[in-house]
């Protein structure tokens, strides 16, 4: 979830575009006067009062996770600033207008999110801070930050990925990418780490959760690209391939995000290397299907009341800045592509809301000046698009 996103501007010795992707892929100017944009550029899409239309609201600089809160809220985690010291945002919006509803002020730079609705808890990854900073849903407030890295004698702190939470026994896991990825297992209650599985492979990165065979899925580079973890132990206990890498440190593939069918019980990953959507049958451990994507491959969501599944795409990556992406909406059943919808300029982070019917995304604003919609001050936007048109 660019969830993805999907966060450090690192690249792998193989070409991998590491640290943009991490962080869901950012595309986030570093500027002094972040705080103070021009006015947004006008939105691409207009609010029209069909209830089926496409919308776009401009919301604020540097978006990257957007979850559904509940039936009427989402949450969307910000970071204006890649400055070292500078703090994130957490927007609530109106899942109808997409108005913002409130904001709450995160003391270090916001990227990932996942919620315990049980426990109206937010957790927000602070990717470059190797931490989660933990916030009361219902009163909008920063109750405590979870600091997971320790920095090495160089200075140098693991970053934290993706966050997904277990809703039953109150865990929250967290993906730290990397040369040696690494998995956390925390407690929800206590706050306290459970569990940490090191040296798992490289660039650790996507992950899914299965709540009824309490295993979480991670997806990588490397000649492993998914691990199964049971998490209340604390082990690998299946490691996945797709055979086509033999030297790790020449990885093929890098799955970077990942999503779950828990009935049918497959995995669909995308593949920021090859952007393309593979599927893994996880009874048999084995690829079973791959589908060509956008440029840019990014993040990937399974909608079980419709049997879809939608991807976004950026449209630009590995040297190339000046595409745009889209979102493709696949059929599960078969892995047609029913319907791509372009979201200038590089669609982000992926959530579902009504049921099912309703998609949500966030959109990032072009960053390089080179780029033909690059406008000094755009801000990031959220899309709304339903899903029964």
């Amino acid at each position: 979830m660019i969830a993805q996103s999907t966060f450090v501007r690192t690249r792998r010795a193989a070409g991998l575009v590491a640290l943009t992707l991490v962080l869901a892929a950012c595309q986030t100017p570093i500027h002094d006067d972040l705080r103070q944009p021009s006015p947004p550029a006008p939105a691409l899409y207009p609010q029209g009062q069909n209830a089926h239309a496409v919308q776009r609201v401009d919301v604020g600089l540097g978006l990257y996770e957007i979850q559904a809160l509940d039936a009427d809220t989402l949450v969307v985690a910000a970071s204006p600033s890649f400055k070292k010291d500078a703090s994130g945002t957490l927007y609530f919006l109106d899942a109808q207008t997409l108005a913002v509803k409130d904001t709450v002020n995160i003391p270090r730079r916001s990227f990932a999110v996942g919620i315990n609705r049980r426990t109206q808890t937010i957790y927000i990854g602070n990717t470059l801070n190797g931490s989660l900073t933990v916030v009361d849903a219902a009163k909008r407030a920063v109750i405590g930050t979870i600091q997971l890295g320790r920095a090495d004698a160089k200075g140098d702190m693991p970053h934290t990925r993706k966050v997904i939470v277990d809703e039953v026994r109150d865990r929250v896991f967290v993906t730290s990418p990397g040369d040696a990825g690494k998995v956390w297992v925390v407690d929800g209650k206590t706050r306290q780490v459970r569990h940490t599985l090191s040296n798992l492979g490289r660039w650790t990165a996507g992950a899914a959760y299965d709540a009824q065979a309490d295993r979480l899925y991670v997806g990588q580079g490397g000649t492993h690209e998914i691990l199964a973890i049971d998490p209340t132990r604390g082990r690998v206990v299946q490691r996945m391939t797709t055979g086509d890498t033999t030297n790790a440190r020449d990885s093929k593939h890098f799955l970077l995000n990942l999503a779950l069918d828990a009935n049918a019980q497959r995995l669909f990953a995308t593949d920021s290397n090859t952007n393309r959507l593979y599927v893994f049958d996880l009874r048999t451990g084995k690829a079973i299907q791959q589908v060509q994507l956008g440029k840019g491959a990014l993040d990937v969501l399974f909608n079980p009341a419709r049997q879809e599944i939608y991807v976004t795409n950026r449209g630009a990556g590995h040297g190339d800045k000046s595409g745009t992406g889209a979102l493709t909406i696949l059929d599960a059943t078969n892995y047609a592509i029913k319907r791509t919808v372009d979201l200038p300029v590089h669609p982000n982070s992926l959530a579902l809301g009504d049921a099912g019917q309703v998609l949500f995304a966030t959109v990032k604003a072009a960053m390089d000046k080179d780029h033909p919609s690059y406008r000094e001050g755009s801000l990031d936007s959220v899309v709304r698009v339903p899903l029964a048109n």
